[in-house]
């Protein structure tokens, strides 16, 4: 009893001490479309999670709320060391409470956007935080590549005809859903998005789509082979999307059953 008695003497007096050094610390992480803004509740945000990098213990998890922020800040004005583009009202970005009784490696990930699920990137940083001294403002920026596409028409469900010339539509989007358009920050013109229908996965037509008058919808036509009469063939019509300029690329894939 007396052995008990001291080991608890030693043994917790060592746990409060872990306990009392250990300090609230802050952290801010902001997801960013890449060459565009932060991808906020319109693209269905971001979900983040913080890990000890040396055991990968979940530390703290979330999701990444807010608005896209601040366009001149962001896009318009040029960047200089220190600005706090993205700590502007609203925008988009996570903040957590760590507590920390010594200097932790962390890795912070990031996966989004989430409203789009077969476009979701993911990207990861990791770093060193100490009790105490909170990343905020700014918070750990990390940048997602990409560009969500998806067909809009022919509807799958709809089929294609044999020999026919069928007319496409792809939605083209940045991560954060900036727009697309003729005359915008994010020209069409800096984009290429072909449309290229595939058989065996080789390709059997193509044709380059071309912007619309809607924001962020490209269109164009193609022709469907010829079908042998009491013949089913199936062909994949894929939508490929280019910025190589900054590279962002997207693709969207759909299997059509043709019969003769």
């Amino acid at each position: 009893m007396k052995t008990l008695t001291l080991l608890c003497l030693f043994v917790l007096p060592g746990m409060l001490a872990t306990d009392a050094l250990a300090e609230e610390t802050r952290v801010t992480v902001r997801v960013l479309a890449n060459d565009a803004k932060l991808i906020g509740d319109v693209a269905g945000g971001c979900a983040i999670t913080i890990r000890d990098a040396a055991s990968g213990a979940i530390l703290a998890s979330g999701q990444q709320t807010g608005g896209t922020g601040d366009t001149d800040r962001i896009i318009r004005e040029p960047w200089q060391r220190g600005d706090q583009r993205f700590d502007t009202e609203g925008a988009a970005g996570w903040t957590t409470t760590l507590d920390l009784d010594q200097p932790t490696r962390v890795l912070v990930e990031a996966r989004g956007p989430q409203g789009f699920a077969n476009s979701a990137y993911s990207a990861s940083r990791e770093l060193l935080l100490l009790p105490g001294q909170h990343v905020e403002g700014n918070g750990v920026v990390l940048t997602l590549q990409g560009l969500i596409v998806n067909l809009q028409e022919p509807d799958p469900e709809d089929g294609l005809s044999s020999g026919e010339t069928i007319t496409i539509e792809a939605g083209v989007k940045l991560l954060c859903t900036c727009p697309i358009e003729a005359d915008s920050l994010w020209p069409a013109a800096d984009y290429k998005v072909t449309a290229i229908l595939l058989e065996n996965g080789e390709p059997v037509a193509s044709t380059v789509l071309e912007i619309t008058d809607r924001t962020n919808t490209f269109s164009g036509s193609i022709e469907v082979p010829v079908v042998a009469e009491e013949q089913t063939r199936i062909f994949e019509l894929r939508i490929n999307a280019a910025n190589e300029a900054v590279g962002n690329y997207g693709s969207d894939a759909t299997v059509f059953r043709v019969s003769g």
